[in-house]
């Protein structure tokens, strides 16, 4: 896994500390004024990171949960971000890990638009919408506000993308790339001063050095995800930043890009082999070997078992 704080000579940075008792900003390596935030989600470390990119024209990419919004503010704060001098918030896809902070971080700074897949639109600005899919996800995940409880994001204050646009903040030139496949909601974007690819969900999940698989339902897609991992290594970056969790290495995102490549068909087919003989998620789950647990196991096990049936109709 990359430094966890990388070589401030190597990237132009300085070290940083949060005043609070959370973890500090984690410098990505070799990207000047990029960080990832660790969220505590559910009060775990590493479970769920988003970014600031500090500098003239400060930029956030994603939001993190409603009930851990305060680690991003905590950060901001640390790097001396000011909220009203930021001026995009990129909520890669809205599922409320990564999107139930919208809301409260759009009030926060009202200089930033919040561009958003157009498919994820309407789930972040209509209250009926989000209210239903806080209501999904909490079912979903087995607990009362799971992600805590969100807030809509005016309309107004909304970008709709879908990959191919480009957007300009003081010398940065930020791409994005449709990234469907983890869910149909998503976007990436690539930073192209420093090669930093905000992959986020797109790309898996990074631990211990591996890329894992994060196929959740309803919505999972083997081949629109490989597509995805396709055009992500079109781009030639330099580090892929994921959202579980943190920056890979800087230098290896190809490498990163080809073992999901790999990885992620191997585990659908793995699940396949294994649901002839086992009844439901927790059974294949159970027998699917050490390999392949991950804190999100039962969800993405579920998510595969979904795409395999409805491949099946």
């Amino acid at each position: 896994m990359a430094d966890r704080h990388a070589d401030d000579a190597a990237d132009g940075t300085t070290d940083h500390s949060t005043d609070d008792d959370g973890p500090d900003p984690i410098a990505v390596p070799g990207c000047p004024d990029t960080y990832a935030v660790d969220h505590l989600l559910h009060g775990q470390p590493t479970a769920l990171s988003s970014y600031v990119i500090a500098g003239e024209a400060p930029v956030l990419v994603d939001c993190g949960a409603a009930d851990t919004v305060d680690r991003i503010r905590a950060a901001m704060a640390t790097l001396d971000v000011a909220p009203g001098d930021v001026q995009a918030i990129l909520v890669t896809h809205v599922h409320l890990d990564h999107a139930g902070g919208a809301g409260e971080l759009a009030a926060a700074c009202p200089a930033a638009d919040i561009y958003v897949h157009e498919r994820g639109h309407p789930y972040l600005t209509d209250p009926d919408r989000l209210a239903r899919l806080k209501e999904s996800t909490d079912e979903a995940v087995g607990m009362p506000d799971a992600y805590g409880d969100p807030d809509p994001v005016p309309a107004d204050r909304c970008v709709s993308v879908a990959g191919g646009e480009t957007l300009k903040v003081a010398d940065r030139t930020l791409g994005f790339v449709d990234a469907p496949g983890h869910a149909p909601h998503h976007y990436a974007a690539i930073d192209r001063s420093s090669g930093a690819l905000f992959s986020l969900d797109a790309a898996g999940m990074y631990y211990e050095n591996r890329v894992l698989p994060s196929t959740p339902p309803p919505s999972f897609d083997l081949e629109a995800n490989l597509a995805t991992v396709e055009r992500l290594q079109a781009l030639d970056p330099a580090v892929n930043c994921y959202g579980h969790f943190g920056p890979g290495e800087r230098g290896a995102a190809a490498d990163e890009l080809a073992a999901y490549a790999d990885v992620l068909p191997e585990y659908v087919e793995r699940i396949d082999a294994l649901r002839a003989d086992h009844d439901g998620a927790g059974e294949v789950l159970a027998a699917l070997g050490e390999r392949w647990q991950t804190p999100t196991a039962y969800r993405d096990v579920a998510g595969v078992i979904r795409y395999l049936r409805e491949r099946e109709d």
